[in-house]
């Protein structure tokens, strides 16, 4: 498992973060996202002898900026940031236990967020049993005589209707 985000928006804005995997396609794609560079490399040689000799080649190549398994070997500090029309950055990784607020997380002993939970409510309904069951025969026939002056209308029904 690999783990990178892409951020695709409606602004021409695409950004990549990589944080590191185990896959070797993601190791590939990767790669190829961080391009070449130009090396120049210089090569000497020397023989000695009776008639020594001298020679330097200089030499213009190109490199991936890191190979997949260079990138299989990414140490874990470091993330990589790819954001259209920019060029690559490693960047060191943010340790979220660190950050100023922790303390108001789970992670920095505060109470756990439970969603739905109302402890600021002033009141709060609930909902026992059926509502069929407790309904009184004067709720139904109230119900049934608001009910007939509505019809449920259709997707096609509504659009139609706006034409």
């Amino acid at each position: 498992m690999s783990f990178f985000w892409r951020i695709s928006r409606s602004l021409p804005h695409d950004e990549l973060v990589y944080l590191g995997g185990n896959e070797q396609s993601t190791h590939k794609y990767i790669s190829e996202l961080l391009g070449k560079e130009t090396i120049d490399m210089n090569t000497y040689g020397r023989s000695f002898g009776r008639n020594g000799n001298y020679s330097k080649n200089d030499q213009i190549t190109g490199r991936e900026l890191m190979t997949p398994d260079e990138v299989r070997m990414l140490d874990n500090q470091f993330a990589l940031l790819f954001i259209r029309g920019e060029r690559p950055v490693k960047d060191l990784k943010f340790d979220l236990l660190k950050h100023p607020n922790i303390g108001l997380t789970s992670d920095g002993d505060a109470e756990p967020y439970i969603h739905g939970d109302a402890k600021d409510a002033r009141f709060t309904i609930a909902l026992t049993g059926s509502l069929e069951e407790e309904a009184s025969a004067e709720d139904m026939a109230e119900a049934e005589k608001l009910a007939e002056g509505y019809e449920l209308l259709s997707e096609e029904d509504i659009a139609e209707e706006y034409k």
